[in-house]
């Protein structure tokens, strides 16, 4: 059984990772942690005050990872085990309570940074994506008898806003949020099927099988993501990239919205059947 040592240790920020603390740390590295450690970063960067009471055989359990793998996440994170980290963990939840109500816009200087933030979101996005690719990629859409959907949280009303605009395009895609739903339809996909998974963070658990679930059975696999080299990548024949935002996954925010809409609109436009009388 892995020890998690009490002893005092330096704050996430003096101990070198260079983040304000275990959150910040932890959203910025998934991308490049082994899947077992990213899948459990993900776990606390979404539930982070569910983990502030968890014990370390309950964490365990939840995230499907071994007390060891949580450890050593604990202390890449900066800390000398997990009670030191979930103190840490407890004072960052504090601070962003404290300013949480301040970073909601108030006034029209603010409200006009949000626009720009936003705007910037998606002419990062349009720099960053091949409109090459998006062509090839609506090329093998457009032929093809069903289209799957699938996110998770936001990243779900993201995948139903996929749906909508690819319908309107004349192309059968739907979106699921329910993740049963979604793995068991996803075993009956197969070459003449697609499957659209969307993850910012491209190591969402129930996203990543679903797109491996998908692959398995034949179909042609579409990543959005911001990590092109993400766990969720790795399963997808092709990356439809986001940019990336210096703003908290966990602050409830929803803006990541805008730069996925552009990738739905870009690939839309280049799906849709041609013709005088297509109104796509």
């Amino acid at each position: 059984m892995p020890r998690d040592s009490h002893s005092p240790t330096t704050s996430n920020s003096q101990a070198g990772t260079g983040y304000s603390g275990p959150l910040a740390y932890l959203e910025a590295s998934m991308p490049s942690l082994p899947n077992v450690l990213a899948r459990t970063a993900l776990y606390i960067v979404e539930n982070p005050e569910k983990v502030v009471r968890f014990s370390l055989k309950e964490l365990s359990r939840l995230c499907r990872a071994g007390e060891a793998s949580i450890i050593r996440l604990c202390q890449m994170s900066g800390f000398n085990g997990f009670s030191d980290f979930k103190l840490a963990l407890a004072g960052e939840l504090a601070v962003r309570d404290t300013v949480g109500t301040e970073a909601v816009p108030k006034d029209e200087h603010q409200l006009l940074t949000l626009a720009g933030e936003l705007s910037r979101s998606v002419t990062r996005t349009a720099e960053g994506l091949d409109l090459a690719l998006v062509q090839k990629v609506a090329d093998r859409l457009r032929p093809l008898h069903r289209i799957d959907i699938y996110g998770s949280g936001v990243s779900g009303i993201i995948a139903e806003l996929f749906s909508y605009r690819l319908l309107r395009s004349r192309l059968n895609a739907h979106a699921f949020r329910d993740v049963t739903l979604a793995h068991e339809v996803a075993n009956g996909l197969g070459p003449h099927s697609a499957a659209i998974a969307i993850s910012e963070s491209g190591v969402t658990l129930n996203t990543v099988d679903f797109l491996r679930t998908a692959r398995a059975a034949g179909a042609y696999c579409v990543a959005v993501t911001c990590h092109p080299k993400s766990a969720l990548a790795r399963h997808a024949d092709v990356v439809l990239p986001m940019a990336k935002l210096n703003i908290p996954a966990y602050g409830g925010y929803i803006n990541a919205v805008p730069r996925a809409v552009y990738i739905a609109e870009a690939l839309a436009a280049l799906a849709a059947p041609r013709g005088p009388d297509i109104d796509a």
